[in-house]
C-alpha cells in the first residue's frame, strides 16, 4: 500500500519556488543553525489510509481471515483498541504512555494480545510512505551539512520507528531519534525539547524544528527557543476538512495528501487574495477537475473517440487538465487529444432553432434573466424606433409598460412577426457559419463534447445544429433537465443524478457563479462565429475587461489546479470510483452552503457576466440581495429559501453565502454542524479581548475541561503561552489535558504578576473565591467571563 512520489521536472520547479522552501532555505543558510529536527508522524512519514486507526481494524481482519481467535469483530476491535489507548493515558503517571501500556488494557488473552501487536506493526509499517516535500528537505539540510534529527511523540516502539526510517529514507543518514514512548517525555509539554536539547549538548538557537501540529512542533518549540517551520495546511482549510467529514466526503488518503502538498507548493509572494484562490484551485476544485479529466480519457478510450472538444469558456481549464492528463498517460492514450471549442449558450441558441418552431424559441427569451429589448434587437438583427426609450428595460417587465398606448409586450410580438423573414434568414445563417467552424475543428471524424453540466444545454443545442452530432456529451455534473435532453444528445455525467446526488446538485445548480467565474478563466463569452476574408469562420467573442487583481486572482487558481493535479500524477492515485466521484459533489455542495469566511469573503465579490445574450454583470453577494435579506428577516428568508430552492433566484446568487455574510455562524447552525468548537466561540473571544486589554503573553489557565480545549487552540494562535492548567480534579490524582499537566489548585505556584484566566462559563464565582483564598500575592489579574 506504498505510495512513494515520484519528483517530476514540472513539480521540482513548482518547489523551487515554493514559500515553505524558500522559507526553509532561508534557515538552513544561518551558520548558527546546525541541527534539523523533524516530526515523523504527518511530516517525514504519512500513512497510506484514511484514519490511523484503519490500522487497528485491518490489523484484526487479517487475523481473523487467518484463523485468529479473536471474540469480536474487526470493526468492533478498532474501537475497542482506541478505547485501550484512552485508558491507558489516564492511568499514566508520566507524559507519554507505550505500545504495552495499550495492549495491557486489552480484554484479550497474551497470547492473542502478542499477536495483535505483531500484525498492527506490519500493518502501519506497509501503510507508511515518505512525504515528499520532506524527502526534498533532507537533501537541501545534508547539502549545507546540518545534522538531522528526528523528535516524534508517539507511542510506537523507539526500534519500530527507527526501522521504518531506514527502510523508507535508506539515503538519509541521520544522527538522533528520539521518541516519547522511550523517554517518557513530549513535545507538546516542551519536555522532550530540553531533554533533546541536554542530550545532544546544544543551544536551542542551534535548531530548526519543522512539523505539522501546531501546539508540539510550533508554539512549544519556540517557546523553548527553538526556531519552527510549520508544515500543514492554514487554519481555514483544517476547518474546510472537519467541514467535510459532516457531509461524508470520503476520498483517498493520497488524495487527501496530494491537497496539502499542493497548497504547501504554494508559489512565494502572493498576496493573501492570490493565495486564497491558489488554495481554491490546490485544495477544492482542483481534485475535482483532475479526476473529471480522469474519467474524461477513460470514456473517450472505452467509445474509441479521439477527438474531444471541450466548451468554452470552462473548455479552457477542462482541456488543459485533459491534455496534461494525456502526457501523463501517454502511452494509455496515445492518439487522444482535447481541443478548445468556443460556443455558449448564446452563441448555439439561433442555430439550434428549427424553422417550425421560430415563435416559441423566441418566447423563451422571456425566462433569461437580465434579457433587454437591446439584447433581442442584437441577437435577432431586428430594431424598431418605437422601443428606442426601452432599450434597457427587461422582456420580463415590457407587460408592465404602455408604449403609444399599446402594451410593450403586445408591441414586441408586433416587431418580432413584421421581420420573421429576417429573423430566420439570421437563424439559417448562423446554422451554417456553426457548422462549418465544427468542421473546421474535427473534420468528419467522431468527437465528444465536454462541459461544466447542468442541463446541458450547449451539448444540446449543439446537437439540434449539426449535421454530425457529438458521439456523447460529457458533463462535471448533470440535473434532471439534463437527464431529459439525454435524448436529444447522448449525455453521460462524472456526477450523474441519483435520490443520493439530486439535493447536492440542486445547491449547485443553484449559485454555480462560485465555481463559473474561476473556470471560465480570462476569455470573453462567445457571441457567435464570423468568416474571415479567407472564408474561414472563427468564433466572435465579448471585449472584457478584467481588472489586474482579478487576471492575477484567475492565475493563481489555475496554478492551484495545476499544482493538485501534478501531486496526483505523482503519488499515482487512481482513476475515481462512483463512491469518490459523489464526494466530490459533497465537497462542492459543503462550499455552497457552508463556506468558511474565507470562502464567503473572495467568492461573495467575485462577479458575474450573464453569458445568455445579456451584457449585464452581477456580484455574487451584493448590497442589495443583502439589504432584501435583512427587511425580510434572516430566518424568514431562510425558511422560504428552503422550501423553495429557486426563491430569491433573480436577485439573489448565492443565498447561503449571503447568508454567511450577515451572520458567519448561521449556516453552521441550519445544517448543524456547530460542536463544541463553536458551542463556547462567543465566551472564548470575550476572554480573548480581555487577554489582548492586559498585554498577556503567559497565562495560568483554571480548567480542564470541554471549554479549555476549545479555548486552548485560540490561545496559540495567539502566542499565548499557558505555563499552568488547574482543575479541581486534578485533587485525586495528576493527568493531561491536550498535553499540558492538570495539577490542583493547591499544588499550584501563582506568582505576583500572574494572569490568570478562569475556562469555564459555569461556577466562576465559586472558582474566583477559591483561587483568592489559596493565593498569597494580591498582584494577580484573574480575567472570567463575569
Amino acid at each position: 500500500m506504498s505510495h512513494y512520489a515520484v519528483m517530476s521536472p514540472e513539480l521540482r520547479d513548482l518547489l523551487e519556488n515554493s514559500q515553505f522552501l524558500t522559507a526553509l532555505d532561508q534557515y538552513l543558510c544561518i551558520d548558527k543553525i546546525t541541527h534539523i529536527s523533524l516530526d515523523v508522524f504527518d511530516t517525514l512519514l504519512r500513512r497510506a489510509c484514511d484514519e490511523p486507526s484503519w490500522v487497528f481494524e485491518e490489523a484484526a481482519r487479517r487475523l481473523l481471515n487467518r484463523g485468529l481467535n479473536l471474540p469480536i469483530e474487526a470493526e468492533d476491535y478498532r474501537f475497542c483498541r482506541l478505547e485501550a489507548e484512552a485508558r491507558a493515558r489516564k492511568l499514566i503517571s508520566g507524559e507519554e504512555i507505550s505500545f504495552d501500556d495499550i495492549f495491557e488494557q486489552l480484554p484479550f488473552s497474551d497470547e492473542i494480545k502478542a499477536v495483535l501487536k505483531v500484525e498492527e506493526l506490519k500493518v502501519e509499517r506497509e501503510v507508511l510512505y515518505p512525504d515528499p516535500i520532506i524527502q526534498e528537505v533532507l537533501v537541501r539540510a545534508q547539502r549545507k551539512n546540518k545534522q538531522i534529527v528526528f523528535i516524534s511523540d508517539m507511542y510506537l516502539p523507539e526500534v519500530f520507528l527507527r526501522d521504518c526510517i531506514s527502510e523508507k529514507f535508506p539515503e538519509i543518514s541521520y544522527n538522533y531519534l528520539f521518541v516519547s514512548s522511550s523517554v517518557g517525555l513530549t513535545k507538546q509539554s516542551g519536555a522532550l525539547f530540553s531533554h533533546v536539547i541536554t542530550q545532544i549538548k546544544l543551544k536551542p538557537e542551534q535548531v530548526l524544528h519543522i512539523g505539522d501540529n501546531p501546539r508540539a512542533d510550533v508554539q512549544s518549540a519556540r517557546q523553548h527557543g527553538l526556531a519552527s517551520l510549520h508544515f500543514d495546511i492554514p487554519e481555514n482549510l483544517s476547518e474546510v476538512l472537519e467541514n467535510e467529514k459532516v457531509y461524508r466526503v470520503n476520498v483517498p488518503s493520497t488524495m487527501q495528501h496530494a491537497r496539502k502538498l499542493a497548497v504547501l507548493s504554494m508559489p512565494q509572494q502572493l498576496s493573501e487574495e492570490e493565495q486564497f484562490f491558489y488554495t481554491y484551485g490546490a485544495f477544492i476544485l482542483g481534485p475535482v477537475l483532475t479526476a473529471f479529466a480522469k474519467w474524461v480519457l477513460q470514456s473517450a478510450k472505452r467509445l474509441q473517440v479521439k477527438n474531444i472538444l471541450s466548451l468554452m469558456r470552462e473548455g479552457g481549464i477542462f482541456a488543459a487538465c485533459i491534455n496534461r492528463q494525456v502526457d501523463f498517460q501517454s502511452q494509455q492514450y496515445p492518439d487522444i487529444r482535447c481541443q478548445t471549442c468556443y460556443a455558449s449558450r448564446k452563441a448555439t441558441y439561433l442555430p439550434a432553432i428549427d424553422d417550425s418552431q421560430v415563435e416559441e424559441a423566441v418566447s423563451q427569451t422571456l425566462m433569461r434573466r437580465n434579457y433587454t429589448v437591446r439584447d433581442f434587437f442584437n441577437e435577432f438583427g431586428v430594431q424598431d424606433v418605437r422601443l428606442a426609450s426601452f432599450l434597457d428595460t427587461p422582456l420580463a417587465l415590457l407587460d408592465q409598460i404602455a408604449i403609444d398606448g399599446q402594451d410593450g409586450l403586445q408591441l414586441m410580438a408586433e416587431v418580432f412577426e413584421q421581420n420573421i423573414e429576417q429573423i430566420k434568414s439570421s437563424i439559417q445563417q448562423s446554422r451554417l457559419d456553426m457548422r462549418d467552424y465544427f468542421v473546421g475543428l474535427t473534420g468528419d471524424a467522431p468527437y465528444l463534447l465536454v462541459d461544466l453540466g447542468g442541463g446541458g444545454t450547449i451539448p444540446s443545442q449543439i446537437s439540434k445544429a449539426m449535421l454530425q452530432q457529438p458521439m456523447s456529451s460529457l458533463l462535471l455534473y448533470c440535473n434532471h433537465r439534463g437527464s431529459k435532453n439525454s435524448v436529444i444528445t447522448p449525455i453521460s455525467a462524472f456526477i450523474p443524478v441519483r435520490n443520493d446526488t439530486i439535493k447536492g446538485i440542486k445547491k449547485i445548480a443553484r449559485s454555480p457563479e462560485i465555481f463559473e467565474i474561476v473556470l471560465v478563466g480570462l476569455e470573453g463569452s462567445t457571441l457567435g462565429y464570423r468568416r474571415t476574408a479567407e472564408g474561414k469562420v472563427v468564433p466572435r467573442q465579448a471585449e472584457v475587461r478584467y481588472s489586474v487583481q482579478h487576471q492575477q486572482n484567475i492565475r493563481s487558481f489555475e496554478a492551484g489546479v495545476n499544482a493538485y493535479q501534478l501531486w496526483d500524477q505523482s503519488l499515482g492515485i487512481a482513476e475515481s470510483d462512483l463512491s469518490e466521484r459523489i464526494s466530490f459533489l459533497r465537497m462542492m455542495e459543503r462550499l455552497v452552503e457552508c463556506p468558511v469566511s474565507s470562502e464567503v469573503h473572495y467568492l461573495g465579490n467575485l462577479v458575474h457576466e450573464d453569458n445568455f445574450g445579456s451584457e449585464r454583470s452581477y456580484k455574487v453577494i451584493n448590497s442589495s440581495g443583502l439589504a432584501r435579506i435583512h427587511s425580510e428577516g434572516i430566518e424568514t428568508f431562510y425558511r422560504k429559501f428552503s422550501k423553495n430552492m429557486s426563491y430569491g433566484e433573480r436577485w439573489l446568487a448565492w443565498p447561503q453565502g449571503s447568508l454567511s455574510r450577515l451572520d458567519p455562524d448561521l449556516m453552521m447552525d441550519f445544517v448543524g454542524l456547530r460542536d463544541a468548537r463553536y458551542k463556547h466561540a462567543q465566551a472564548i473571544d470575550r476572554l480573548l479581548e480581555l487577554m489582548q486589554s492586559q498585554h498577556a503573553t503567559e497565562v495560568i489557565v483554571y480548567g480542564a475541561g470541554e471549554f479549555f480545549e476549545c479555548l486552548a487552540p485560540e490561545l496559540i494562535k495567539k502566542s499565548i503561552r499557558i505555563r499552568t492548567v488547574i482543575d479541581k480534579k486534578a485533587n485525586f490524582g495528576h493527568y493531561q489535558v491536550m498535553g499540558y499537566d492538570v495539577i490542583s489548585l493547591s499544588e499550584c505556584s501563582i506568582p505576583s504578576g500572574s494572569v490568570l484566566i478562569v475556562a469555564s462559563a459555569s461556577f466562576v464565582d465559586e472558582i474566583k473565591r477559591d483561587i483568592f483564598a489559596t493565593i498569597s500575592s494580591q498582584d494577580v489579574t484573574i480575567l472570567s467571563l463575569n
